[in-house]
């Protein structure tokens, strides 16, 4: 006989049963291109949603509900299962390699008033290496737990308080990847509801904890190795591949490697030709207090008055000339200089647009944290 409680999990189930590899498909499709929570993304989650649930409406009305799906829970378990494993090794590899939140010197020389909220949670977490890597290791051991059956209930707890953490520090600080990072919470929920007996029983009853039984896909002794192998060839996959592309893209884009000039440095003097004043004084607030030169090619110049002017720029060792090409505001705007280093001085000389230009800085060494 089916109680309104049974009703109400198996529509959940058929559900989630349709929702969720769709939501998978659709992140394998469009995470690779930066942030989410973009105006495809609120008209995928909510129609694939609704779309799921009147499906598993439809699914419920045919076959009355008068069969329980065991085998396809299960399967829904493990397509879950190792995707988790899968996504998540992805952040942690990104975080115990320094790639996800290598703090930005710009914004350590930043107030947090000028800061997006983002921008201070990103540079909180990348300030210590050793907080990054703690929780990129946590991230990790949650995804290697989860490829297992007998721990993949610690497994899935251990997601759902990484993930709930993440979930609200991505709507606290508005992280862009909210729809996916509540994806990836809820799987990590569902892989919990058949657990929860069993869970309530242990933690808050006292009692105790029935073993699980779970149910045998293939009957035969053949294609139960070789599922068997092929579990253990996605799990190795599901671990290894995230591992060996991040420290790729880490090797391709240089990431880590600091330019001879990377740092903060502060302006001594600055003359230029056309009117040959000394903007060092405080009265000038047109004149450039520091420049910025981080990682990935990036430059900014802050004046006094507090603006800021954003460079792309490029450094020959071997000729000791730096070329900067402003992107914001004048994209126009071409500096074009020899620079000399002597310990934390900083000499430029050469063009700013067809101008002369000599600046003097010393650097800042506060705003690197990991020196």
């Amino acid at each position: 006989m089916h109680t309104i409680a049974s009703r109400i999990k198996d529509l959940g189930f058929k559900t989630f049963f349709l929702l969720f590899p769709a939501v998978i498909v659709y992140i394998f499709i469009t995470d690779g291109d930066g942030c989410g929570d973009k105006p495809r993304d609120f008209r995928f989650f909510p129609i694939a949603g609704a779309a799921a649930l009147l499906l598993a409406i439809v699914w419920s009305i045919i076959d009355k509900q008068r069969h329980i799906y065991v085998k396809l829970k299960y399967i829904l378990q493990i397509i879950l299962r190792f995707f988790l494993a899968y996504i998540i090794t992805q952040y942690g590899a990104a975080k115990i390699f320094d790639i996800q939140f290598s703090p930005s010197i710009g914004n350590m020389a930043a107030t947090v008033a000028d800061m997006r909220p983002m921008s201070v949670a990103w540079t909180f977490f990348g300030y210590s290496f050793g907080y990054e890597s703690f929780i990129g290791c946590s991230q990790i051991l949650a995804a290697i737990l989860l490829l297992f059956r007998r721990t993949s209930t610690l497994g899935a707890i251990l997601m759902v308080t990484i993930m709930s953490n993440i979930v609200f520090v991505n709507f606290a600080f508005d992280v862009c990847v909210k729809f996916f990072s509540c994806s990836y919470l809820a799987m990590s929920i569902y892989l919990l509801v058949d657990d929860a007996p069993r869970l309530t029983n242990l933690l808050l009853l006292n009692r105790t904890a029935e073993k699980r039984n779970y149910p045998q896909l293939f009957q035969k002794q053949t294609a139960r190795r070789i599922l068997a192998i092929i579990g253990i060839l996605a799990g190795i996959f599901a671990i290894a591949y995230p591992l060996q592309d991040t420290m790729h893209m880490k090797t391709k884009y240089k990431m880590g490697q600091h330019t001879a000039i990377y740092g903060v440095w502060a302006v001594d003097t600055l003359h230029h030709s056309r009117d040959s004043i000394d903007h060092l004084l405080h009265t000038d607030t047109s004149g450039w207090k520091k420049l910025i030169f981080e990682d990935y090619d990036f430059a900014t110049v802050k004046s006094w008055a507090a603006d800021r002017g954003y460079f792309s720029y490029e450094t020959d060792t071997a000729t000791r000339t730096l070329h900067m090409k402003q992107t914001y505001p004048d994209t126009l705007l071409r500096v074009n200089t020899e620079y000399r280093l002597n310990r934390d001085t900083l000499y430029l000389f050469g063009k700013y647009g067809d101008d002369s230009i000599y600046v003097r800085l010393h650097q800042q060494k506060k705003y690197l944290p990991r020196k």
